[in-house]
C-alpha cells in the first residue's frame, strides 16, 4: 500500500489537467490555436498583458500562487524511485499484468496479531495460562502468509528474464523500506530507555541495528545466573522480522521452482512440511536432543530451544508451505485474464476465479476457525506436552484452511 501511495501521482510529466483555464484562453485571444502543455521541468507564469513564458520556476497563475511545483514533484520521484525502486512506472493488475489485490488477507492478520498480544500481555493470569498457550502458535502464521502473498505476487506475474529480472538485493531492498524505519525506532527507543546494558548486550546491538539477530542461537549465561539470548534482546518482539529477511533472499527461486509444479506435486509438499514440524517435537521435548549431543551443561538445552522457535530452522518448513499454498490457490482460483483458461507459463494477467475452486477451500475460511476453536476447547492438554509441534507448524492445515479461504473470499 505504501508503495503504491509514494508512487500515484509522482511518475510521468504533469497531466493537461492540472494546468489552470486561464492559459489556454489567453493563448487562444492572441492568435495562438496550440493548446500549452506543461512538463516537470519547465514552468509557465502568466503577466499581465503579455503572453505565456516559459521559466525554471514553479507554474504560476494571475495571483502569483503555485499551480504545479515541477521541481518539488521532480525531487519527490526521484526520492519514490529510489524508495521503491520495483514500483515506479508500473502499478499491479491492469495492462502491464499483476496480482489482484486480496484485501480479505488482512483479516486473518489483524486476528492472529491480536491473539499473540494477548499472549503476551496475559500467559500469567491465573485460569488464562492454558488457553494463551494457543494464541502463541498463531506465530507461524506470519511466515506462512509472507510465503503466500509474495510468491503469489510472484507467480501472478509474467515470468522476466535477463536483464528485465530485478536484482535481488533491489527486490530486499523494496521490502525493507517498508518495515525498517519503524523497526529503527523503536530499537532507538529501547536503548535509550533502558540504558546500562551487559557487554554481551552492546556486542549483539550491530546485530540487531542489520536485522541478524535471529539468524544464530546467540546465548550466553549472565551474571545473575540466568541465560540471555540474542533473538529475544531490545525489542524481542521483533525477532521474527530477522528471520523473514532470510526467506526473503529465497523467495524468488522457490517461486520459479514452484511456478512449474502441479497440484499434486504442492499438495503432497504440504503435507510433508506439516510432517516436518514432529522433528521439532521429538529433538526438543524433554531436551532430547541436547541428551543425544552428550551436552551437560544448562546452556546447551537453551540454544538448542532458540534455534527451533526463533531461527529460521525452525519455520523454514511453514515459509516453503505458504509458497506451495500460492500455487495450489493460482492453480484453483484464478484464471487466465485473456482466455478464461487455467493459468499457464504464457499467462500475462490473471483474474479471481472463486467459482472454479473446491467447496473445502471456498469456506476454508470458517473451516479453519471452527476448528482452531474445537482445538482450544478440546485439545487444551495436548499444548503442554505437544508445545513444539503445534507451535512450529503443526497448526499448518489449520492456517492453510484460514488462509486460502480468506484469500478466495469466503
Amino acid at each position: 500500500r505504501i508503495a503504491a501511495a509514494a508512487d500515484d501521482g509522482m511518475s510521468g510529466p504533469a497531466p493537461l489537467a492540472d494546468i489552470p483555464e486561464e492559459l489556454p484562453a489567453r493563448k487562444l485571444e492572441e492568435g495562438d490555436s496550440r493548446r500549452p502543455t506543461a512538463t516537470p521541468h519547465y514552468n509557465v507564469t502568466q503577466s499581465e498583458g503579455s503572453g505565456a513564458t516559459a521559466s525554471n520556476d514553479d507554474i504560476t497563475d494571475d495571483t502569483g500562487k503555485e499551480a504545479v511545483p515541477s521541481r518539488c514533484r521532480v525531487w519527490a520521484d526521484a526520492f519514490s524511485k529510489w524508495m521503491y525502486p520495483l514500483s515506479a512506472g508500473a502499478r499491479g493488475g491492469g495492462a502491464q499484468g499483476g496480482a489482484p489485490r486480496l484485501e480479505a488477507l488482512d483479516a486473518p492478520r489483524w486476528i492472529a496479531s491480536i491473539q499473540i498480544v494477548c499472549y503476551h500481555m496475559y500467559h500469567k493470569e491465573a485460569g488464562y495460562e492454558r488457553y494463551s498457550t494457543w494464541m502463541a502458535c498463531w506465530t507461524q502464521l506470519f511466515f506462512l502468509l509472507s510465503g503466500f502473498v509474495l510468491s503469489y505476487a510472484e507467480l501472478a506475474k509474467p515470468q522476466k528474464k535477463g536483464n528485465a529480472k530485478v536484482s535481488i538485493w533491489r527486490y530486499i531492498r523494496r521490502r525493507l523500506t517498508v518495515i525498517y524505519p519503524a523497526f529503527f525506532l523503536s530499537l532507538l527507543l529501547k536503548v535509550t530507555y533502558a540504558p546500562g546494558k551487559s557487554a554481551f548486550d552492546w556486542a549483539m546491538l550491530p546485530l540487531h541495528a542489520l536485522l541478524m539477530q535471529s539468524w544464530l542461537p546467540i546465548c550466553t549465561t549472565t551474571e545473575s545466573g540466568g541465560i540471555s539470548c540474542s533473538p529475544w534482546l531490545y525489542n524481542g518482539e521483533a525477532w521474527f522480522l530477522s528471520v523473514l529477511v532470510i526467506f526473503w533472499l529465497f523467495l524468488r527461486p522457490l517461486a520459479e521452482f514452484f511456478r512449474r509444479r502441479s497440484l499434486t506435486f504442492c499438495s503432497v509438499t504440504i503435507v510433508a512440511c506439516w510432517l516436518f514440524s514432529f522433528v521439532f517435537q521429538v529433538t526438543g521435548r524433554q531436551d532430547h536432543l541436547a541428551e543425544w549431543l552428550g551436552c551437560e551443561d544448562r546452556l546447551c538445552p537453551f540454544v538448542i530451544m532458540v534455534a527451533i522457535r526463533a531461527t529460521p530452522i525452525g519455520y523454514v518448513h511453514v515459509f516453503i508451505a505458504g509458497v506451495a499454498a500460492a500455487r495450489i490457490f493460482m492453480l484453483t482460483a484464478t484464471r487466465d485474464a485473456e482466455t478464461g483458461d487455467r493459468i499457464s507459463l504464457g499467462t500475462k494477467r490473471v483474474v479471481l476465479a472463486e467459482q472454479n475452486s473446491p467447496m473445502v477451500l471456498r469456506f476454508g475460511c470458517c473451516a479453519g476457525y471452527l476448528t482452531y476453536a474445537l482445538l482450544v476447547l478440546c485439545a487444551t492438554p495436548w499444548i503442554k506436552t505437544h508445545y513444539y509441534f503445534f507451535h512450529n507448524g503443526g497448526m499448518l492445515p489449520v492456517m492453510l484452511l484460514v488462509l486460502i479461504g480468506a484469500a478466495i473470499g469466503k
